[in-house]
């Protein structure tokens, strides 16, 4: 007899292993966050990710309970980072706030140009339309729950951790910048077969654009925010009626 490993189990796993190991790996390295592409805005936005997929997934389903089990522990990790990093001040670089402005602008410039793209590469593989238009509170909705789940958990390991570590190594960042992209492009293989569209294209071309943001503007604060804009606005696009 076969047996399988349930969805919610995997998703518990895979997302909130992965985002308990990445806190931590946040609070030990919160004296040089600034290597690995971390600023006070991304740090922000990581701690806050998981409540506001909870809120995100939610307000989709009308019910509080239908929340998955991981994001609650999500949720839990991100409050205990919170209190460490209150009590053991973390040392952030400082932004002005016109760069804060200009790269937050981008971001979500890159993410809004971006994101009907993958719409249409999606769209080539599904069928599901759902009779409705997309309002602003869907948008919205899915927005917090993609930066809540993919964006929290790949950014700060793709371009944050692993891109720090190859530069510590003295890597040049042409080479982080493409190994990165081919790493996460790899990350992604299960969609191999089944998503071919998305793991020839879709993928390979996210990555690069992901990873150039986060070079230009040293901040995965930005690469966080343009990864939940393209995930929500193509899954929207891709499944709902827009005409």
């Amino acid at each position: 007899k076969i047996m399988f490993v349930s969805s919610g189990l995997v998703d518990f796993i895979f997302y909130g292993l992965t985002y308990f190991f990445t806190a931590l790996l946040i609070f030990l390295k919160r004296g040089s966050l600034a290597d690995y592409n971390m600023g006070f805005g991304a740090v922000m936005i990581f701690m806050a990710a998981p409540c506001t997929a909870i809120l995100g997934e939610a307000a989709t389903y009308k019910s509080i309970v239908r929340v998955q089990p991981d994001l609650w522990f999500r949720a839990s990790v991100s409050i205990c980072l919170f209190i460490a990093l209150t009590i053991y001040h973390p040392k952030l670089r400082k932004k002005s706030i016109s760069q804060i402005v200009f790269w937050s602008l981008a971001a979500v410039i890159v993410g809004i140009c971006t994101g009907p793209f993958e719409g249409i590469i999606l769209g080539f593989q599904t069928s599901v339309r759902i009779s409705s238009h997309p309002t602003i509170g869907i948008i919205l909705y899915s927005f917090f729950i993609q930066l809540g789940n993919a964006a929290a958990i790949e950014e700060p390991l793709f371009r944050g951790f692993l891109w720090g570590l190859l530069k510590k190594l003295h890597w040049h960042e042409w080479w982080i910048w493409l190994f990165q992209a081919a790493l996460f492009w790899l990350g992604h293989i299960y969609y191999f077969g089944t998503l071919n569209y998305s793991f020839f294209i879709l993928v390979p071309i996210t990555a690069l654009i992901l990873g150039l943001i986060v070079w230009r503007s040293r901040s995965i604060g930005t690469s966080m925010i343009v990864h939940g804009l393209i995930n929500s606005l193509g899954d929207v696009l891709a499944h709902y009626v827009l005409f």
